[in-house]
């Protein structure tokens, strides 16, 4: 995208990287996700335990459920257990208060003279789990492996690589030479199309290494053979929205007001959600939504036409789209702890 009216050259990058599909795991410390709902307490019956000790905040830690354990308590808070002696059971683990509902920390009790039961996600809670429940695709790229989904390379290279990530040990990591375009990874299909609401939620941690001044979309919904694209990246080192479908009259930006820089060297969480019923994009940006286009954004390289969304999206492609082979210099973009829903927003995960 350029604004100054001239066209440029785009090309269609399809890719394929480790993704856990639903819920995931992660080697990292769950945290809390904005839309939780309250877990029951256990009940299953079993040998006496020994004395229990409070959960942590939010969830991830494992304590030991005592014999006379009273009923847990579901809302948010620590956990309180039981005391006694003998065999003992796990309460306010990963699954309680855990990576995938979210909230604070459940209260998981114990029958008399039993384990405790498994205990849900507990209320509350500001930041979201890094695979939240409403999620149907999770990539948090530490197996290192592609399953599920497609990877295209023009000119530039996708890799799992230990230079830099969000969380745990390994980001996907995007090359690219001078002059050359980049790559990218696409997921289409079930379990997250068709789309229910026809909105695309989403959200991804990146960082840069050289922010590239041509046009580079780093998050793109697809209408599928050769339908309008909505896309998030940037130009000139400043966030942008753009609309593609062919034509420089469809050919169409929204920048934040005022413009926003993207940083160099800093890990960023990015968001968005796409509406192909109501022509609407919205982009957030560490939690804080900086635009929102209602039909019509900041103008086309004809006009300023309606940014007219395909019937619904059918695929999903995050990495280096570039646009224009207009850098000047090589760069690299490291994406992690990607989650994309069908049917909420998905909030940034906690600082690692």
């Amino acid at each position: 995208m350029q604004t100054n009216g001239s066209s440029f050259r785009r090309f269609a990058l399809l890719g394929a990287f480790a993704g856990v599909v639903g819920a995931c795991s992660s080697t990292d410390t769950p945290s809390p996700d904005p839309s939780p709902t309250a877990g029951a307490a256990g009940t299953q019956a079993g040998t006496p335990g020994s004395a229990g000790s409070n959960n942590q905040t939010g969830g991830g830690s494992v304590n030991t459920a005592g014999a006379s354990g009273s009923a847990g308590n579901p809302i948010g808070g620590n956990a309180t257990s039981g005391s006694g002696s003998g065999g003992s059971g796990q309460a306010g683990g990963s699954q309680a208060g855990g990576s995938n509902q979210a909230g604070g920390s459940s209260q998981a009790g114990s029958a008399a003279g039993g384990t405790s039961g498994t205990a849900g996600a507990g209320a509350g809670g500001a930041a979201s789990s890094l695979c939240p429940a409403h999620a149907q695709l999770c990539l948090d790229f530490e197996n290192g492996a592609f399953t599920g989904w497609n990877k295209k390379e023009s000119g530039g290279t996708v890799s799992v690589d230990k230079t830099h990530f969000s969380h745990g040990s390994q980001a996907l990591l995007i090359s690219v030479p001078t002059g050359q375009a980049g790559g990218l990874i696409e997921n289409h299909g079930a379990p997250l199309f068709p789309l229910p609401q026809k909105q695309l939620w989403g959200r991804m941690m990146v960082y840069f290494e050289g922010v590239p001044d041509g046009h580079t979309d780093l998050a793109r919904g697809n209408g599928g053979n050769g339908g309008p694209n909505y896309n998030v990246g940037e130009q000139h080192d400043s966030i942008m929205l753009n609309y593609y479908a062919g034509s420089s009259a469809t050919d169409c930006w929204a920048r934040p007001k005022p413009e926003k820089k993207v940083p160099d060297k800093t890990w960023m969480c990015w968001e968005w959600r796409f509406d192909s019923a109501k022509n609407q994009m919205d982009f957030w940006m560490d939690g804080t939504l900086l635009r929102s286009v209602d039909m019509n954004g900041d103008g086309c390289l004809t006009g300023n036409g309606v940014w007219q969304a395909p019937p619904t999206f059918e695929s999903i492609s995050v990495g280096e789209l570039v646009a224009e082979k207009s850098n000047s210099t090589a760069y690299k973009a490291w994406i992690d702890d990607v989650a994309v829903s069908n049917s909420a927003r998905v909030g940034c995960p906690a600082a690692p």
